[in-house]
């Protein structure tokens, strides 16, 4: 399953601990060392204050860069940047620095917000002593190390607080879908969340089934949906969206998606037949067209398109186990006679003709067909003049429907009378 909400830092918190104490401690306790002999002045202790505050601010505001700052970081960030500005505030007014150039120093007024696109308000670098020295970079170094080796268990409790505070607005979700994560971080409410019909596909569905049985409740559920069989190719994201409509691809993607970004099953296959087909399969429970073919007794389809298992069918169209059994088209393209009612056909590997008629299909014995050509093409030589009315005759019997023989048969014969009349006079004649 595609994990929406992933957290990729590890570290052991007690090396993180460690880590902090140092961060924290480390620059007052050398600076201490340094004048263990001499008493600090108030200004030392007013610079020792300022450089801890700078290196938790620093610490804070690499938290912001990476997205992992909590709100009470936030709030502690810009009380940081108030004290720190108070007392440069101070320092210019007193005339007296820290060694910087305040003139280089943007200062800000303590009681400012920092803005979303600038947040903020004491650069990283502004430091106690002279630039680049070894209190700066020692708090650099360490502020780095301690936002890097921030552990899970401290982003896993910034996560259980916002799941609290979303607990009551996803309860009403929940109820729908049987989850019982409240959590608005969860992989799987999100997706709900993102695919409104998946919320009905996934109802009722015992998740601790074995894999199989998930997936044939979910091919049931399909049934549910209102989906409207348009014989026009949809994504399958766009039926999860909301738009109840599509082809079989639409349905065995849609099939797709849920069983392995909300279930979790993976290696969902979509297989094919890419060959125009004659089927005699059941009629679909969607809404939309009935069997396409000879007046709703059989299918005609371009292609097919349904999802497969560890070797199981799920023919998503059809709510079926079982691939379709089909006479296959010998050609993907369709041939052309100017017999046919649209110029086109196709002829199958079981002796079938299928040509189309408006938005449907008609089929005539292939036997039948070759009858008719050779037929025609005989009477091309002897009966040039009326050859046109009698292709015409044949196109509008196939138009009203091939499969009754007896009509082709009428007309050969009243041809063949014809012709032999023909024959006769033009005999007597000379």
């Amino acid at each position: 399953m595609k994990q929406r909400l992933q957290i990729s830092k590890k570290a052991d918190l007690s090396a993180t601990q460690s880590e902090e104490t140092q961060f924290q401690l480390h620059p007052s306790t050398h600076k201490t060392q340094q004048h263990t002999n001499k008493p600090l002045s108030q200004t030392d202790i007013e610079n020792q204050e300022f450089q801890q505050n700078q290196i938790e601010a620093t610490k804070l505001q690499l938290q912001a860069k990476q997205g992992t700052i909590t709100p009470a970081g936030q709030t502690q960030l810009t009380l940081l940047q108030a004290k720190m500005n108070d007392v440069l505030y101070k320092r210019v007014e007193q005339g007296s620095g820290f060694g910087h150039n305040l003139g280089q120093i943007a200062l800000h007024h303590p009681d400012r917000i920092p803005s979303s696109a600038s947040p903020y308000l004491i650069q990283p670098k502004l430091t106690i002593g002279q630039p680049g020295d070894q209190y700066e970079q020692e708090a650099d170094t360490v502020a780095a190390t301690v936002v890097n080796k921030i552990d899970q268990a401290t982003i896993q409790k910034q996560q259980t607080s916002n799941t609290t505070t979303t607990q009551n607005e996803t309860s009403k979700g929940e109820a729908e879908t049987g989850t019982t994560d409240n959590s608005a971080a969860n992989p799987k409410q999100q997706f709900l969340s993102d695919y409104a019909v998946a919320k009905e596909l996934v109802q009722g569905i015992d998740e601790s089934l074995a894999q199989d049985k998930i997936l044939e409740q979910l091919l049931q559920n399909f049934k549910k949906i209102s989906f409207k069989y348009t014989m026009s190719y949809k994504q399958g994201t766009t039926l999860l969206k909301g738009t109840r409509e599509g082809d079989c691809r639409t349905l065995a993607e849609a099939f797709q998606t849920v069983a392995q970004e909300y279930f979790g099953i993976q290696d969902i296959k979509i297989e094919q037949i890419k060959k125009p087909f004659l089927s005699e399969a059941d009629e679909t429970v969607y809404q939309g067209r009935k069997r396409n073919c000879d007046n709703g007794k059989r299918w005609f389809f371009q292609n097919h398109y349904w999802a497969t298992w560890n070797g199981k069918i799920y023919d998503v169209l059809f709510l079926s186990d079982k691939r379709p059994e089909v006479d296959m088209a010998r050609q993907e393209n369709p041939l052309k006679s100017m017999l046919m009612p649209e110029g086109e056909y196709y002829e199958t590997e079981k002796g079938k003709v299928v040509y189309p008629r408006g938005n449907e299909y008609l089929t005539v014995e292939l036997s039948m067909f070759e009858k008719l050509k050779n037929f025609v093409k005989s009477l091309s030589s002897l009966m040039s003049r009326n050859l046109d009315s009698i292709t015409n005759r044949i196109r509008d019997l196939l138009t009203r429907g091939g499969n009754n023989n007896s009509d082709f048969e009428s007309l050969i014969t009243e041809v063949q009378k014809n012709r032999t009349s023909v024959v006769t006079q033009t005999n007597q004649n000379q």
